[in-house]
């Protein structure tokens, strides 16, 4: 009897191909409707282009002057007598400044002018004051400073309200633009619609007769990257304090572009500044704090500046003294005044250069998806994975350094991470597939298996570290720790089943996804210097359900596998307690996974040997008397015995891996 034995096919099923067309088009679904985490990732990989890219030569004809600490130690604490004020716009204005944009708010009636101050002394204290020779302007300062902004290019700023409908007394001055409709219904509607409004009083408005608001409303991951040049309040138009500024300087009037979706762009002088629907520009960053120049207003009231630093320049008067500045997380500076956004803002007016988020470019980055996807999933069907990584290396590149130079030298910026994730997905899943069908062999493919789960663990490892770069000692020791008590458990009987040596290395393997859901906790919160506030906890509490939806959503695309479901007990059950006191599910002694259990012990063992913003670092016999005393309520009693068996083996690996860093964690609980 003789025949043929008939080994694998060597190219990809039916099965394998729909799956990378389901892939691409997914890809391709997610490029339209972008969820909020990989928005967020996105948000970080501009911030990264923005940093690296070319810096604009040279700040534009701007100059901030400071109301520094200097100012407040020669001339007192702020706020300052108006007619102060008005004395230093004096100076501004005499010195030769185009036009002069205030970043603060007159609200209420200067409380240091004597003839209000004289009335309140005699009403407390009664005691009548002869203000007989005060000058003039030292009886009511806030018609000192109105004086001064009748005569000048001064332009005040004032606070939009989004929640309260407040300030209907406000004296504000609407943008002079047309509206240039591009058809459909959209127009201006989609821009953002305030409320109420915090404003100067009517006295300064009238005499300055321009003014501008200074909202800036940051992304959803804490990021100031745009800055709404134009917002509505009770069916009118209202410019950015640094547009108003601009048109105040340059003269002119600005036309609005809308569009079948909201505002498009805004023309100035023949530049076209592009906008997002909610009439956002984002911002062309120059650099980091003190980027633009900086005078003291001390030096100015006294006379000492360089004159050459206002003559002929656009001026913006703010403060940067601490606890009286507005401080933003921008791409470029985690900590930039207000008063330097709107220096940049103005720049990028005045250069006609800040960055655009084309509509056109949604379209392109579909086609980034869709198309090297299907050819991508067209080219493993008929040939080798190394023809597909010959076209997925070159591809992901173009799309990355494409996306790179569009941003860096033609100010647009196309998002390129989902078309790169696609095709690595793409070729990842296909890739799988041909070594699947390529040996039926158990051990081999289970071989080929892990080198795919070892990648994927260290990119999403890579990608924790990216939002915080202080997890890689953390990582490291408690992937040894938990090797270690799973190899101690296996010795009795009652884990010998649930702990074969297969286990014990994915729980090794997997231990670093454990903190994964941190990549969708914002950064205010993840990167805090100090306690968080209850809230902010309870917001930090939700990183596990952020990780297990990650793995979930792999398990949904790959299908039921041991390394998903250990992978995901790792993620979603490392923060239970064993008397069901512990999040995110109140699971209580044996209904918590036993990789749950087991890294629960681990990552407690090494918060309290590590430093954190809020405590200094333990000794590891401080660790062993707090895991002895919380076994068998927040710990499993088995597992905490095995720790107490191998302690010295854990100190040894706290040691060796000591000097990788401490990340910030969440606050010792109990």
């Amino acid at each position: 009897m003789t025949g043929t034995v008939r080994g694998p096919s060597r190219y990809p099923t039916l099965p394998a191909i729909l799956a990378g067309v389901v892939l691409t088009l997914l890809g391709g679904a997610l490029a339209v409707w972008s969820p909020p985490l990989a928005d967020s990732i996105e948000g970080k990989v501009y911030d990264t282009f923005l940093r690296s890219a070319p810096r604009h030569p040279a700040p534009g004809p701007i100059t901030i002057v400071d109301l520094d600490e200097t100012s407040f130690e020669r001339l007192g604490q702020w706020p300052w007598p108006r007619y102060r004020i008005a004395r230093l716009l004096d100076r501004i204005r005499e010195a030769g400044a185009t036009a002069v944009g205030l970043d603060m708010v007159f609200a209420e009636p200067d409380r240091t002018s004597l003839t209000p101050l004289s009335a309140e002394i005699l009403r407390d204290l009664g005691t009548r004051i002869d203000l007989a020779g005060f000058p003039r302007e030292a009886m009511d300062t806030d018609l000192a400073l109105a004086a001064t902004l009748t005569g000048g290019p001064f332009v005040l700023g004032y606070q939009f309200d989004f929640e309260t409908a407040r300030g209907n007394a406000c004296v504000l001055h609407p943008l002079r633009a047309a509206v240039l409709t591009g058809g459909g219904a959209g127009g201006a509607d989609g821009l953002y619609e305030a409320r109420g409004v915090v404003c100067n009083l009517p006295t300064l408005s009238k005499a300055a007769g321009s003014s501008g608001f200074f909202n800036a409303i940051p992304d959803p991951d804490g990021v100031l990257r745009r800055v709404p040049l134009v917002i509505r309040h009770k069916g009118a138009l209202y410019p950015n304090l640094a547009l108003e500024l601009y048109l105040r300087a340059r003269g002119g009037d600005a036309v609005l572009e809308t569009g079948p979706e909201g505002a498009e762009a805004l023309r100035l002088d023949g530049k076209r500044i592009p906008l997002d629907r909610r009439g956002n520009m984002l911002v062309n960053f120059r650099g980091p704090h003190r980027t633009f120049p900086h005078l003291s207003a001390a030096a100015v009231l006294e006379g000492t500046a360089d004159p050459a630093m206002l003559k002929g320049r656009i001026v913006l008067l703010g403060t940067t003294a601490a606890g009286l500045k507005d401080i933003r997380t921008t791409p470029l500076d985690a900590a930039q005044p207000g008063v330097e956004i709107h220096a940049n803002v103005l720049d990028n007016l005045l250069s006609g250069d800040p960055i655009a988020a084309p509509r056109w470019a949604r379209a392109v980055r579909v086609l980034l998806v869709l198309f090297p996807g299907l050819l991508l999933t067209g080219l493993l069907a008929r040939s080798s994975a190394a023809w597909g990584l010959a076209l997925i290396i070159p591809s992901a590149a173009g799309i990355w350094l494409g996306s790179w130079g569009l941003l860096a030298y033609r100010q647009v910026f196309l998002p390129p991470l989902l078309p790169v994730v696609t095709l690595a997905v793409v070729f990842t899943v296909l890739s799988s597939i041909r070594y699947l069908q390529a040996d039926r062999q158990v051990r081999e493919r289970t071989r080929k298996l892990a080198l795919t789960q070892d990648a994927i663990i260290q990119s999403l490892a890579a990608l924790t570290e990216t939002r915080d770069h202080e997890t890689g000692g953390h990582i490291q020791r408690t992937r040894h720790y938990i090797r270690v008590l799973a190899g101690r458990l296996q010795a009795r009987p009652v884990f010998r089943n649930r702990l074969d040596d297969a286990t014990v290395d994915l729980l090794f393997r997997l231990a670093p996804l454990h903190d994964i859901g941190k990549v969708g906790v914002r950064d205010r919160i993840l990167l805090k210097p100090d306690r968080l506030t209850p809230e902010e906890y309870e917001e930090m509490k939700r990183h596990t359900l952020y990780g297990s939806e990650t793995i979930r959503l792999a398990k949904r695309m790959m299908g039921e596998d041991a390394f998903f479901q250990i992978a995901d007990d790792l993620v979603l059950n490392h923060h239970e307690r064993w008397d069901g006191t512990g999040y995110p599910n109140g699971l209580r002694e044996a209904a918590i996974p036993l990789p749950g259990r087991l890294m629960a012990v681990a990552d407690a063992y090494d918060a309290i040997i590590s430093a954190r913003v809020y405590k200094p670092a333990q000794t590891h016999e401080e660790a062993v008397r707090v895991m002895r005393e919380r076994r068998g309520t927040y710990f499993d009693p088995d597992v905490v015995d095995a720790f107490l068996e191998v302690d010295e083996e854990i100190r040894e690996i706290a040691v060796r891996f000591s000097g990788a860093g401490v990340e910030p964690e969440l606050p010792p609980e109990g």
